[in-house]
């Protein structure tokens, strides 16, 4: 089969072709990332100019076979599914949830079907690698009535965590079974405690603000800050929502930037407070998930900042020394996979995830069950 992966972030689109056979397994043809080019046009706007231009560099002139799209927020949700209209419908309801991402990956997805119509569209979802956390995990401290209405922890960067997990198991075996933290540090950033495989807990909540800080989202806050915003300060539910979303974590912090090679690479004083307090979280965050699975064996850094940002991995190890947390410098600055000090008692990787190739992976097997199924019934 020839696959589409169509990973639509907050400002730009990053897609993968792939030739996809029946047990999962995926090579990528091509791969490519596209910025948007113009933020202020209608979303549909935007969205058909990014499939364009992808289907114009990649001489799309037929259909292909399925087309695979990241989405945020899947609610409850277990596994990937047939993007229909009706579906398309139901997502565009969760998207308050995740405003930097649902809606431009919605606005992708229908101008996808509109305009290869003739093949299959299957959504997957972040907040899917997150089912198998212990409920206790998935509740806030809030009546249930309000559990039951959807105010729950869902956690997001699934198919993150999902494909560093792959690439632990492919470095060896046994640590896909060990107790795992895996630390996506990026844009935006969380942590999944992760034991046996599979998600036990994780610092994202019911939107992808809580947690640790990020770019522009300021991580968990004590509630009353936006209740005294609100009553005492008398911002409006506008200008909270943009605070949150686009204007606090490094970039408000640092009053300069949300991109931590800016601030690493700047003189002011700001920067270097928004550095140390963003290390200062992560590490606080790799302790309280590694308490949730009884300790530590191996932890992995992804994303743009987890990959490529020595400095500021050097600042949240050197925090976590008495776990056993320890680096080699050398491997460290050269960015190598194994980064642990010898003999230390725990594993510290750089891991390169592949997100496009989990999408088809996971579309793939959904479709292998439901034709196994669908055989079984004689459909």
């Amino acid at each position: 089969m020839h696959v589409l992966a169509l990973n639509m972030g907050s400002t730009g689109l990053k897609a993968g072709l792939f030739d996809a056979d029946v047990g999962g397994d995926a090579r990528k043809r091509n791969g490519a990332s596209i910025e948007s080019h113009n933020d202020t046009a209608p979303l549909a706007t935007r969205a058909d100019a990014l499939l364009a231009e992808l289907a114009r560099s990649w001489g799309l002139e037929t259909a292909p076979d399925m087309v695979v799209h990241r989405v945020v927020h899947g609610g409850d949700r277990d596994g990937p599914t047939r993007l229909t209209h009706d579906e398309l419908a139901a997502l565009q309801a969760l998207s308050a949830l995740a405003p930097l991402h649902q809606a431009p990956e919605l606005a992708v997805a229908l101008a996808a079907v509109q305009r290869w119509p003739e093949c299959e569209h299957v959504a997957v979802f972040d907040t899917c690698w997150h089912r198998t956390m212990p409920e206790i995990h998935r509740h806030f401290a809030l009546p249930d009535a309000l559990y039951e209405r959807g105010v729950r922890r869902y956690g997001f960067h699934g198919l993150a965590f999902a494909s560093g997990m792959a690439r632990v198991a492919e470095l060896a075996p046994t640590w896909a079974r060990a107790r795992v933290v895996l630390a996506h540090l990026g844009g935006g950033s969380s942590l999944c405690a992760i034991r046996d495989g599979a998600s036990v807990n994780t610092t994202m909540g019911m939107t992808p603000l809580g947690g640790v800080a990020m770019g522009t989202r300021p991580g968990s806050l004590d509630p009353g800050v936006v209740l005294h915003l609100q009553r005492a300060l008398g911002m409006s539910d506008a200008e909270i929502d943009h605070l949150l979303w686009r204007d606090s974590g490094l970039q408000g912090l640092s009053g300069e930037s949300g991109d931590m090679r800016r601030l690493l690479a700047s003189d002011s004083p700001r920067a270097r407070r928004a550095v140390a307090l963003y290390a200062s979280l992560v590490a606080q965050g790799i302790a309280a998930m590694a308490a949730c699975i009884g300790g530590l064996d191996v932890l992995g850094f992804s994303g743009g900042i987890g990959q490529n940002a020595p400095a500021v991995r050097t600042a949240i190890c050197e925090q976590l020394d008495w776990m056993g947390v320890r680096l080699d410098s050398i491997a460290n600055e050269a960015n190598c996979v194994d980064l642990s000090a010898s003999a230390a008692p725990v594993r510290v990787l750089v891991l390169s995830i592949d997100e496009e190739r989990e999408m088809v992976r996971e579309a793939i097997l959904m479709k292998k069950a439901r034709d196994r199924t669908c055989h079984a019934a004689g459909c």
